[in-house]
C-alpha cells in the first residue's frame, strides 16, 4: 500500500493531469495538481520574452483549397470575407450531389466563376448497385459539365461506409475504380481525406496527446476492433493514388501524417501525382519547425494552403495563425485562436518560408491542381 501511495503522490506532484471540466466545451482545459492543491483551467502566461508578429493579410494572394460551407451562406458576404483575408479563391468541399450540388454551383460558383469553386461528392449508398460504375461515371461527367471543379472524398470512406454485407468499404475497393479513372480522364482533381490523426486510433487514456479533444468529441475516436487501423487506412489511401498515376490527388490534412514527416516524404516520393494540403495540421507541423521548414521547402511545388474553415467563420479562425506560421520566425505561440487548446497542449513556431515558396503554397500550386495539372516535381 505504501509503494502504491508513493507512486500516486509522485504522479500528482510531478505530473500535469489533463482533466475535462464538467461545464461546456469552452471551459475545457488543463487541471494541475500539486499535493492537495488543484488549479483548473491552467494556462500560464509565458515569462519568455518573444517577438510577436501579427499577420492579418498574407504576403501574396491565397487560395484556400480546403473550405466547408453550406447552401445557407451568403455569397456576397463570402467574397467580402475573402477580400478581408487576402484570399483570391476559395474551394468548397461540401458541394454534395443531386439537386443540392446544382444549387451550390448556381449560388456560389456561377456568380463568381474565377473566385469561388465547388467540389462534388458521391452517394455511397449506391455502392451495391450493379450499375454503380456506369452511374458514377455518368454522374461525374455531368457534374463536371455543370461546373464542379473536382471531387471531395470524405473520411467516412474506409471508416464508416458499409455495403449491404455490413462490411466497411475500403478506399481501394475494386468497385470504386471507375471513380478514380473517370476523374483522371476529366482532369478533375480528387481531394481525399482518409483517416485522421494517429492519436484518434489509439486508446483514449493518459498517454493520448489528444485526450482532451477526444473526451470532448468521443465520436471522433476510431480505436477498437470495429475499425481498421490507422496504418491500414493510410495504405489504402496510398494504394489508390499509386494505381492511378494519371489522376491528380490532393491528400487532405497532409495525408494525416503531420506527426511523421519522414513517412509523408516517402509517400510523396512514391506518388508524383499527389499534392497535400496543410488544413487543420499547422498544430502538428508547427511544433517541429526545423523538420517542417525543410519539408515545406523540399516539396514546395506540392503543398497547398487550406484552413478547413470558410472565409468569415468567426469561431476558431485560422487564417492569421497560418499566415504567421508560414511567414514569420516567431517562436512559442498559440496554434489556435480559441478559449482553450483544441488539439493538444503545446505551442508552435514560425518557419519563415522564402517568398518563392510562399507564392507556391499560397496560390500557384492550387491553381495547377484545380486545373487538373500534375505537380511540377
Amino acid at each position: 500500500m505504501r509503494n502504491w501511495l508513493g507512486r500516486l503522490a509522485s504522479l500528482l506532484i510531478a505530473g500535469l493531469c489533463c482533466a475535462q471540466t464538467t461545464g461546456p466545451a469552452e471551459d475545457a482545459g488543463v487541471a494541475v495538481y500539486v499535493g492537495k492543491e488543484m488549479v483548473k483551467g491552467y494556462r500560464p502566461t509565458p515569462a519568455l520574452v518573444r517577438k510577436e508578429t501579427p499577420v492579418v493579410m498574407p504576403k501574396f494572394p491565397v487560395v484556400d483549397i480546403h473550405c466547408h460551407w453550406s447552401i445557407y451562406q451568403d455569397p456576397v458576404e463570402l467574397i467580402k470575407a475573402m477580400d478581408a483575408l487576402g484570399m483570391s479563391k476559395a474551394v468548397d468541399l461540401s458541394g454534395g450531389y443531386g439537386d443540392y450540388l446544382d444549387r451550390m454551383i448556381e449560388k456560389f460558383h456561377m456568380p463568381y466563376p474565377d473566385r469561388v469553386f465547388v467540389l462534388c461528392n458521391i452517394d455511397w449508398k449506391k455502392i451495391d448497385d450493379p450499375t454503380f460504375g456506369q452511374d458514377v461515371t455518368a454522374y461525374l461527367k455531368s457534374a463536371k459539365g455543370k461546373g464542379a471543379s473536382g471531387l471531395k472524398i470524405f473520411k467516412d470512406l474506409g471508416l464508416n461506409v458499409k455495403d449491404k454485407t455490413r462490411k466497411i468499404v475500403s478506399i481501394d475497393d475494386p468497385r470504386l475504380e471507375p471513380v478514380w479513372k473517370t476523374c483522371g480522364e476529366l482532369k478533375m482533381p480528387i481531394l481525399m481525406h482518409s483517416g485522421d490523426p494517429v492519436a484518434f486510433f489509439q486508446p483514449v487514456d493518459e498517454h493520448n496527446e489528444r485526450w482532451m479533444q477526444l473526451k470532448r468529441h468521443p465520436d471522433w475516436t476510431f480505436y477498437g476492433p470495429q475499425f481498421p487501423t490507422w496504418e491500414q487506412v493510410l495504405q489504402q489511401h496510398v494504394s489508390v493514388i499509386q494505381k492511378h498515376p494519371g489522376t491528380v490527388f490532393i491528400s487532405a490534412h497532409l495525408a494525416n501524417c503531420g506527426e511523421d514527416l519522414q513517412r509523408l516524404a516517402s509517400i510523396m516520393d512514391r506518388c508524383p501525382n499527389m499534392y497535400a494540403d496543410i488544413s487543420g495540421r499547422v498544430a502538428e507541423i508547427g511544433r517541429q519547425p526545423y523538420s517542417a521548414r525543410k519539408f515545406l521547402i523540399k516539396y514546395q511545388d506540392r503543398i497547398l494552403f487550406g484552413t478547413d474553415r470558410y472565409p468569415g467563420r468567426t469561431d476558431q479562425e485560422r487564417n492569421s495563425v497560418y499566415y504567421r506560421f508560414l511567414e514569420t520566425d516567431d517562436e512559442y505561440f498559440d496554434y489556435y485562436n480559441h478559449p482553450f487548446p483544441p488539439e493538444g497542449e503545446w505551442k508552435i513556431y514560425g518557419v519563415f518560408l522564402p517568398d518563392e515558396v510562399l507564392k507556391k503554397i499560397y496560390h500557384e500550386n492550387a491553381d495547377r491542381a484545380l486545373a487538373g495539372e500534375m505537380p511540377l516535381h
